[in-house]
């Protein structure tokens, strides 16, 4: 198959059963059209062919886009995201619907959450979840006197650390939970989580930036720009680093903040490679536009290979499976196309 474009631009048809005659640049923008549609000011029609020359000279690839997105490669822009659909597995109360900024599971199981200090006056605080029934096993205060704002957490080296949100210092506790000490922290605290192998923070502070640090005093080591469909993606929020995602390898995984999507990058270089969302699990209500009820909070579970999602104020946890790889309909609202249109609005 291929696609035929027709637009404002007065870009001439030009895919035809010989191959793609277009230029390059042509192809980028086809590529534009195929993914955000009418977001970009293009139109575009579907049509198929009997023959299969049109993949002779790259090999056989996904669907009507894929020409352009090869052409996008050869141009030395990021391979083709994948837009990956989401099943839920279960659901339980998300206790007190607390303001959600970090979520994340123990080495042991135990699924931890830490949330800010809003309504302001309510208090910062970390605790423990029982996964069945969305109780609070475990609240911990210590350290954390107002208005210190937590923000994401990770364990490493048998020991947990938070991030703060404006009040430039980490907070570090044992295994369980008693408060060690602080440390420096120079950056308006957003995600954190681990890095590959365990030998660093991986953290956001609402930039593009995705920050390397040392464990030992969270001195920056090298900064990322998260990028995605030819734009960087900055407010990235919550953060989970997975060691194996579906079978691809490493991938850090972001709340895209303002937004339900969920990007998938590739922790090497911080391009996207793919992306999900979460418009499905919990109702949209009208104070996302102002930054309330939004989805924040990923967790990867080892015991089950599924991942633990909510959002600030949410009333409910999910338990979910990612199903894919797979591209979706880009007519349809999957996650891609929503990515596409928040970048485009920016």
């Amino acid at each position: 198959s291929s696609c035929t474009f027709h637009s404002d631009f007065n870009l001439v048809r030009t895919a035809t059963a010989q191959g793609w005659r277009a230029s390059a640049a042509m192809r980028a923008v086809a590529l534009a059209a195929c993914l955000v549609g009418s977001a970009s000011g293009l139109s575009v029609a579907s049509s198929s062919s009997s023959s299969s020359s049109a993949a002779g000279r790259r090999g056989a690839r996904d669907g009507p886009g894929d020409e352009a997105f090869a052409a996008l490669e050869e141009l030395g822009v990021e391979a083709k995201p994948k837009s990956y659909s989401v099943r839920k597995v279960r659901t339980i109360p998300h206790e007190g619907r607390p303001w959600t900024q970090g979520l994340e599971f123990a080495d042991d199981g135990r699924l931890v959450e830490t949330s800010g200090d809003y309504p302001f006056g309510t208090g910062s605080f970390v605790r423990v979840v029982d996964k069945d029934t969305g109780a609070t096993v475990q609240k911990i205060t210590d350290g954390l006197a107002r208005p210190m704002f937590i923000e994401g957490i990770a364990e490493l080296g048998g020991r947990w650390f938070a991030s703060t949100y404006e009040d430039h210092v980490a907070l570090e506790y044992d295994e369980n939970f008693n408060f060690v000490k602080s440390h420096s922290f120079p950056y308006e605290g957003w995600g954190l989580t681990h890095g590959p192998g365990r030998k660093s923070f991986l953290a956001t502070n609402s930039s593009e930036f995705i920050l390397s640090l040392d464990p030992e005093n969270f001195t920056l080591v090298s900064a990322l720009p998260a990028t995605c469909l030819g734009h960087t993606v900055p407010g990235l929020n919550e953060l989970e680093f997975v060691d194996d995602f579906l079978g691809q390898g490493p991938a850090l995984l972001g709340n895209v903040i303002e937004t339900r999507v969920v990007l998938v990058l590739d922790p090497k270089t911080a391009k996207c490679t793919g992306a999900f969302h979460l418009q499905d699990l919990e109702t949209v209500t009208q104070d996302e536009l102002r930054g309330s009820h939004v989805a924040n909070g990923i967790a990867f579970s080892k015991q089950t290979g599924t991942l633990w999602v909510t959002g600030k104020n949410w009333e409910n946890m999910f338990e979910i499976a990612i199903e894919g790889p797979g591209l979706g309909d880009f007519s349809q609202e999957d996650a891609i196309s929503m990515l596409a249109r928040h970048l485009e609005s920016l």
